[in-house]
């Protein structure tokens, strides 16, 4: 597993999940509309245009299904 913190520069943040994605074969977008996300929600999330509690736990969620360790 990658290791990340949310406190890392969101656009780092944003392409370590991505890229974790790429790595499983797969995207943030297919991972999304897998799990029932609005991809434009959780990207709002990963780089921090939507904050607060919601927010934050779904970037915990996209970031454990990346592999990427808080």
């Amino acid at each position: 597993m990658t290791s990340v913190s949310q406190k890392e520069p969101v656009d780092q943040r944003n392409a370590l999940i991505r890229s974790a994605f790429v790595a499983q074969g797969t995207s943030l977008h297919a991972w999304c509309l897998t799990a029932g996300i609005n991809p434009h929600n959780a990207r709002k999330a990963i780089i921090g245009k939507w904050t607060g509690p919601k927010a934050s736990k779904l970037v915990a969620q996209i970031m454990t299904a990346a592999g990427v360790d808080e």
